[in-house]
C-alpha cells in the first residue's frame, strides 16, 4: 500500500517542546535547577505532585524550590 505524503504529516507531526536552556534567566531557580526542581519541572510542563495539592485546596503554589511553605501548605502536606 502507498502512502501518500499527507499520510505520512498527519502520523508524524512535529511537536515543539520547551527545553530548559529556553528558559529567561529572572524566571530559573536559586537551586540550580534539576530533577526534583519545581521550576524546572513547571516550565517543562511535568507534573509537581505538591501543586496539585495545592490547586485541589485553592492555595497559592511556592515560587520556587526555596521558598517556605506557609501553614496551610504545611498542613496538607502533612508537616505539621
Amino acid at each position: 500500500m502507498k502512502s501518500s505524503t499527507n499520510d505520512i504529516v498527519k502520523y508524524n507531526k512535529h511537536i515543539e517542546k520547551k527545553q530548559l536552556t529556553d528558559m529567561p534567566n529572572n524566571l530559573m531557580c536559586p537551586c540550580g535547577g534539576g530533577q526534583s526542581c519545581i521550576v524546572d519541572r513547571r516550565w517543562l510542563g511535568d507534573w509537581v505532585h505538591e501543586d496539585d495539592i495545592f490547586k485541589n485546596y485553592g492555595i497559592s503554589l511556592r515560587k520556587n524550590c526555596y521558598s517556605n511553605y506557609n501553614e496551610e501548605q504545611k498542613k496538607l502536606l502533612g508537616l505539621m
